[in-house]
């Protein structure tokens, strides 16, 4: 199974840290990580994991999104991080071009009313929300209640 990671821009402290538990979590359950991201959150993702333990593969946003519009790639599973507007546009469109499950991964200052956005926006979608920056534990706790990640995917 293959999972994607879709990183926005890295500016919210707790995105990289969510996203390399996330993946550490995913890894356990046997997927295959791919992180695809702006070049700072990838470059983050990088340097947090040298040695790729959590993260097979990264891919510029825009290059994975034209791949699954081209049918060159898809996923199983695809977490959009979000903490404003962009992040929810980048989920949503793979949520439209890719057959897996999309979940979203929200938050910073405005996760409760982006939360609500997608759930009006998005069908199918998980929403997994905290109004978190700086420390993950809130959304970290909501994360360890999904039971496994192969539970919540299409069938």
């Amino acid at each position: 199974m293959r999972a994607l990671l879709l990183l926005g821009c890295p500016e919210v402290p707790v995105q990289t840290g969510i996203a390399l538990y996330i993946a550490n979590k995913l890894k356990d359950e046997g997927f295959e990580v791919i992180s695809a991201g702006t070049p700072s959150a990838i470059n983050l993702m990088r340097v947090a994991d040298p040695k790729k333990t959590y993260i097979d593969s990264y891919m510029e946003i825009e290059r994975c999104i034209d791949q699954m519009g081209d049918g060159k790639f898809d996923a199983d599973v695809s977490f959009g991080f979000v903490h404003k507007d962009s992040g929810l546009q980048f989920l949503a469109t793979v949520a439209v071009l890719s057959s897996g499950t999309p979940i979203a991964i929200v938050f910073g200052r405005e996760a409760e009313e982006l939360s609500n956005e997608i759930k009006e926006t998005l069908d199918n979608c998980l929403v997994l929300w905290a109004k978190v920056v700086h420390n993950p534990m809130e959304l970290k706790k909501k994360i360890d209640e999904v039971d496994r990640w192969a539970s919540v995917l299409k069938r």
